[in-house]
């Protein structure tokens, strides 16, 4: 008997924290250039490429009661056809309407029957070209794993050969029983489900209880993961951000050159991801100050790659999560990036991401409702305004049916109680920013996107970093050696 293909703890929190206004499907946008190609085309392009992610031909089975693991099986009767789509965009076909387009598309959910993924093929637009919009769920791909799946399906043709006819295996491959849960969260999980789930409501009281429950585990790293919890846990300012009204999403899009952010950060001792991060703040804020606000601070949650060495086309998520908190009241853009550039480095310095990535692999060995529990009690528990996520993207240009991949734009998901999240991928030299937003909570969504790409921009052309001390010694030494020049005279 096949093993089963079993969802870790991780991916099937995902789908434990779905909500009706709060659907966790990662999205994208891809801008292609060249003629748009026939819809049977590409669903033949696509569906000869499946056998290099198998998880796109399965839907998730979850066990009788809820009392197993759930699992990835194939798909009876699957179809291409049912997953890739075509639609035009409305006239006259330009940068707002194809905004428009996938908004619209990444606000309807995906069916919990069926493989958790679709593409659309969107055409009519007014510049040269047309764009594929799709989502899948975040139980299938991390940011990470969504680089990967491009790869195979949009870029160079795989070696090999034509694959076998694919069948779907029998149902009901292996259910197998959880394994026994980690010693230093049994008691916690093996808390009576129902009260467990009625306190994580509205509370932080579940997540605050088990990170107490790790203090108690011997010196390690479940007991540093009690740290880290208590660090999502503490309470940053509140914003009108940190709303879920409506399951309608806008979306936007920003660029920047890769060799300019590069620039600004080297020039400070700064990565990529603090300058996109700085610009984030800088945007943000005046986001804010438009809504009449002004906090201290805005607490950001990023997605940390754990993955490793996984093999390309191995799906799931392999995450972790650190959060930040953005300056938003620092009006200097370079006295902002130096606080985000030193507040990530001390993250760093301790592996902060760590803990979370072990509590999350110990978490595969709990019962499934200890697992949902533990989902809802953490989502419960954090507290942050936003996520934002910077992944590297495809090292190569890729190409469908011979037409160039030109922008790509990430669509991060927005989890229950925040209204907008911002991603980030590089590509062709080009950071390619996707904003997407609760279409009520944040109407002004172009507004952000274009204070991003002005953000940049004056991080780029800000004047050099200051000199070391001993430059600014020697420069006073030759001041005061050279001759004085008078007004009105020569020297």
């Amino acid at each position: 008997m096949t093993d089963p293909d079993r969802l870790s703890a991780l991916d099937a929190s995902f789908l434990a924290l779905d909500t009706p206004t709060a659907p966790l499907h990662v999205g994208w946008t891809m801008r292609f250039g060249g003629g748009t190609p026939a819809l049977a085309q590409l669903r033949s392009h696509l569906e000869a490429r499946l056998h290099l992610v198998p998880r796109f031909r399965r839907r998730v089975v979850r066990p009788a009661l809820g009392l197993g693991p759930s699992c990835w099986e194939d798909a009876p009767g699957f179809t291409i056809d049912a997953h890739v789509h075509a639609i035009s965009a409305p006239a006259p076909g330009g940068a707002a309407e194809l905004r428009d387009v996938a908004g619209a598309l990444l606000s309807s959910p995906l069916s919990p029957d069926q493989p958790l993924w679709r593409v659309f093929l969107v055409d009519g637009l007014a510049e040269s070209g047309f764009a594929l919009v799709g989502q899948a769920h975040h139980a299938l791909v991390d940011g990470i794993a969504a680089v990967q799946v491009a790869l195979l399906l949009f870029g160079p043709e795989p070696s090999g050969g034509a694959p076998e006819p694919w069948r779907p295996a029998r149902p009901g491959r292996g259910m197998l029983p959880a394994a026994p849960p980690v010693p230093a969260a049994r008691r916690w999980a093996e808390r009576p489900l129902s009260s467990a789930q009625g306190a994580v409501s509205g509370s932080t009281h579940l997540g605050l209880e088990l990170a107490r429950t790790l203090r108690h585990a011997r010196p390690g790293p479940l007991r540093d993961a009690a740290a880290a919890l208590e660090a999502l846990a503490q309470r940053g300012p509140s914003t009108s951000l940190q709303a879920s009204l409506t399951h309608r999403r806008e979306v936007a899009y920003a660029q920047a050159g890769i060799d300019g952010v590069r620039a600004a950060g080297r020039r400070h001792g700064a990565t990529v991801n603090d300058v996109l991060l700085t610009a984030c703040s800088l945007a943000l804020a005046k986001a804010l100050q438009r809504r009449g606000e002004l906090p201290a601070g805005l607490k950001v949650l990023i997605p940390v790659n754990v993955r490793g060495d996984a093999p390309p086309g191995a799906l799931g998520n392999r995450i972790s999560m650190v959060s930040v908190e953005l300056p938003v009241a620092e009006r200097d853009p370079i006295a902002a990036l130096r606080q985000v550039r030193d507040r990530t480095r001390a993250l760093k310095a301790v592996d902060a991401a760590g803990p979370l990535d072990v509590l999350s692999r110990a978490a595969d060995r709990l019962p499934a409702p200890a697992q949902r529990t533990l989902a809802r009690a953490l989502a419960a528990a954090s507290d942050y305004a936003m996520v934002v996520s910077n992944v590297p993207g495809p090292p190569v240009t890729l190409e469908l049916l011979g037409r160039p991949l030109r922008a790509l734009y990430p669509s991060v998901p927005l989890p229950a109680g925040r209204g907008l999240s911002i991603g980030c991928i590089s590509y062709t030299g080009r950071l390619h920013v996707g904003l997407t937003a609760d279409a009520e909570v944040v109407p002004d969504l172009a507004d952000v996107a274009r204070d991003v790409e002005a953000a940049f921009d004056v991080l780029r052309v800000e004047a050099p970093v200051a000199p070391t001390p001993w430059r600014a010694r020697a420069r006073r030494r030759r001041s005061a050696n050279a001759p004085r020049s008078f007004s009105g005279g020569v020297t």
